[in-house]
């Protein structure tokens, strides 16, 4: 039996790598958040620290990959 067509031509995105917690802070479980060890801040409120991937490894898809 063949595929499906949709499987057969679906582009298949590589699996993202697994991403690292960021050095220097601590996730609080009850607050949901990642906060820094340095002076107890939010690490979302600092413009100083290198921002994170989603959780989720999300995958963006946009008018710019029409070439699909």
């Amino acid at each position: 039996m063949n595929k499906h067509l949709l499987l057969d031509k679906a582009y298949i995105y590589p699996l993202p790598k697994d991403p690292t917690p960021p050095v220097g802070c601590t996730f609080d479980a009850d607050k949901g958040f990642w906060i820094s060890d340095e002076n107890a801040k939010p690490l979302v409120t600092l413009t100083d620290h290198p921002k994170l991937e989603t959780k989720k490894c999300d995958v963006e898809t946009g008018e710019d990959r029409k070439g699909e």
